[in-house]
């Protein structure tokens, strides 16, 4: 079974860092475009704008403020429904953050691999941008993704 983890210290405090998990506005500004509310069952899009990738059409699915946030992430490329679970854990002004992706075990074999695409995404650029945007620096991949 594969599971996407990545685990994260981000320079800011719980709050913050759930500010941008949570913020449509700030949730665009490191990841997606998106009509988000941080509501169980509440349905809502995320707009890829730098890849073929189209809309998610996700649903929250849990809503625990300031400690964990899941939703369903759905994708063409995919066929299966996967969920994004995220859980911050205060460390004095830092926080902790834990992503799991999961779900990817609904592929058949032959296409496991496309969970590395989402992997890469979450390791190479999303959470990285979490924490910039979280310690106040600029997000440059978002700023050409938003030209558009």
């Amino acid at each position: 079974m594969k599971i996407i983890k990545k685990e994260i210290i981000i320079e800011a405090p719980a709050a913050k860092v759930w500010e941008h998990l949570t913020d449509s506005k700030k949730l665009a500004g490191w990841f997606m475009p998106n009509d988000f509310v941080a509501k169980v069952g509440h349905a809502f899009t995320l707009e890829s704008t730098c890849h073929d990738s189209g809309k998610f059409d996700c649903v929250v699915k849990e809503v625990v403020p300031p400690q964990k946030l899941a939703y369903t992430f759905p994708s063409k490329a995919t066929k299966v429904e996967t969920l994004v679970t995220f859980t911050l854990i205060p460390d004095g002004r830092r926080t902790r953050l834990t992503l799991v992706h999961s779900g990817w075990d609904a592929l058949p074999p032959e296409e496991q691999n496309i969970a590395d695409g989402f992997d890469g995404g979450w390791g190479g650029t999303f959470l990285k941008n979490l924490q910039a945007v979280c310690a106040g620096l600029p997000v440059p991949e978002m700023a050409e993704a938003h030209k558009a």
